[in-house]
């Protein structure tokens, strides 16, 4: 399965940030008898403010994942379980040879960066009645908004600067390559202004592609199933009088827009009042009242830098969800979905810090095991995986020596992605409301997982690294006489962490799930 991937604005980032997380410890979507299914996911960050911190981030993190997916599976789409099994591509991979488009998960907004948004309508070219119309529609400050700082919470502006978006090269390169069995997912949040204006004309132009000639596949992208992400409030913001975002204004903003969603994306038969067909097949929706730490009030000039929430991780598992639904269910006709499915999110435990466990039946079955794999691989790799080089396991062939240690792969992975993984749960165990899934005190194995505690005996904990070494030579041995890596050393590193602490966390640990 292949999904093409919108992050509208600053929360499209934030919300890509936990999956990469998610899609790092090997979790799936899962097909109608629970099995995992290969995934090919192609992100598009629609923001016009490149210099936001959050951006850079995600975008850093997407380059990350990608290199270290190259070195462990090549370009193989089919790997349906392991560490970083999931295919991350740009568009410009999945286009046939020749196209000019650069090789970069940001979407080019050239039109519209670095103007001021009376300079990209004209203002100064209308005439006095229409200067007088525009007044009245669009503030001063608004007027004289420079766009490459993004929409500062005026999704008006967006709406008006996003319309360019259907005739870039970005999207009809997208309309051309899209094929009847691909997905689409959209994520934007409703109460800023990147996200609420970019949401709706993204499902408007992917719906109205049967009117373009220019586009080859107007008809499969007419009738493509298209999920969609809508993040409601959820942090809180510092009160600041110069800056135009105020927290106050979010609930106002987010009923305004819920009901033009309402009327132009989500419409329903309701009361047997006949409204508006819904564009969207699947529409998800997820926020907190519980305020977030004040983040600094930064409309833009400053990069926008937000610690990680845990609504973000939440909305990510979204994903992951659209993607299990059976094609039956989000049938599509005309550009109208026919039976478009509807979720909210709820804990199972109300709390201020919470840890795996506090989390619904469905979401535990589906990630917890992945999760705690991969974050015992974490701390395999950066406290004990250097000692243990020489002995056991290690030696077998492809033997992993202290060269593996100065790689590219082996940087990447440590020095890059592990430093962006552990700053993430940092922040999210620093925020409020927190989310607290390991104990960041402490290196030990035994001590590592919050709420979840491993078996003992009389005289220890039996879980360490010396357990987890004599695992990984048992693996290793049935691995080397069934032939399994060839000369694929960081192959077999990680695809023996990831089967060996399978086995582990069972017979080591109480109650993962």
């Amino acid at each position: 399965m292949r999904l093409f991937l919108f992050l509208v604005g600053g929360t499209g980032s934030r919300v890509m940030r936990p999956l990469l997380m998610q899609l790092a410890a090997g979790i799936h979507p899962v097909d109608e008898s629970g099995r995992p299914m290969p995934l090919e996911i192609v992100p598009i960050i629609v923001d016009p403010h490149k210099a936001n911190e959050d951006l850079k981030r995600t975008d850093n993190l997407l380059r990350w994942y990608k290199q270290i997916r190259q070195a462990l599976y090549g370009e193989d789409v089919d790997v349906k379980r392991g560490f970083y099994s999931v295919k991350i591509s740009t568009l410009s991979d999945i286009l046939p040879n020749g196209s000019n488009l650069s090789d970069t998960f940001l979407f080019n907004m050239g039109a519209i960066e670095s103007k001021k948004f009376q300079d990209f309508i004209g203002y100064s070219t209308l005439d006095t009645a229409n200067q007088a119309l525009a007044s009245m529609l669009f503030s001063n400050y608004q007027l004289d908004t420079k766009m490459d700082i993004g929409f500062v919470g005026s999704p008006n502006i967006g709406s008006v600067a996003l319309n360019q978006f259907k005739d870039s090269e970005e999207f009809r390169q997208f309309s051309n390559v899209f094929q009847k069995n691909d997905r689409i997912f959209i994520v934007s949040s409703i109460f800023g202004g990147t996200g609420a204006a970019g949401y709706p004309i993204i499902v408007k132009n992917i719906r109205n592609a049967a009117n373009n000639a220019m586009i080859n596949n107007r008809g499969d992208l007419r009738d493509a199933r298209i999920g969609a992400l809508t993040v409601l409030p959820y942090f809180n913001v510092q009160q600041d009088e110069n800056s135009p975002i105020s927290r106050a204004d979010f609930i106002s903003k987010t009923k305004s827009a819920l009901f033009y969603y309402h009327d132009n994306l989500t419409g329903l038969r309701q009361n047997g009042v006949d409204l508006p067909l819904s564009k969207i097949n699947a529409c998800y929706y997820v926020g907190d009242e519980v305020p977030s730490n004040p983040y600094f009030n930064d409309p833009g000039g400053n990069g926008q830098r937000n610690d990680a929430h845990l609504v973000e991780y939440v909305g990510a598992l979204s994903v992951l969800d659209f993607l299990s639904i059976p094609d039956d269910q989000l049938q599509t006709s005309d550009g109208n979905a026919l039976n478009p499915i509807y979720k909210e999110y709820g804990l199972a435990n109300d709390k201020m810090t919470l840890s795996l466990k506090d989390f619904g039946l469905t979401t535990r079955s589906s990630v917890n095991r992945q999760m705690v794999k991969f974050y015992l691989s974490y701390l395999y790799v950066t406290h004990q995986l250097k000692s243990d080089i020489g002995r056991g396991f290690t030696q077998d062939k492809p033997e992993i020596t202290n060269g593996f240690l100065s790689t590219s792969f082996y940087a990447t992975l440590t020095a890059n992605f592990y430093v962006a993984y552990r700053q993430w749960l940092k922040e999210m165990r620093g925020n409020q409301r927190s989310f607290v899934p390991f104990n960041l005190d402490t290196d030990k194995l035994s001590e590592a997982l919050t709420d979840i505690t491993p078996k003992s005996s009389f005289f220890k904990s039996t879980i360490d690294y010396k357990t987890l070494l004599a695992a990984l030579n048992k693996e290793s041995q049935q691995a080397v006489r069934n032939g399994d890596y060839g000369s694929k050393v960081a192959l077999r590193l990680m695809d023996l962490l990831d089967k060996t602490l399978d086995k582990l966390i069972d017979e080591k640990y109480n109650g993962i799930i």
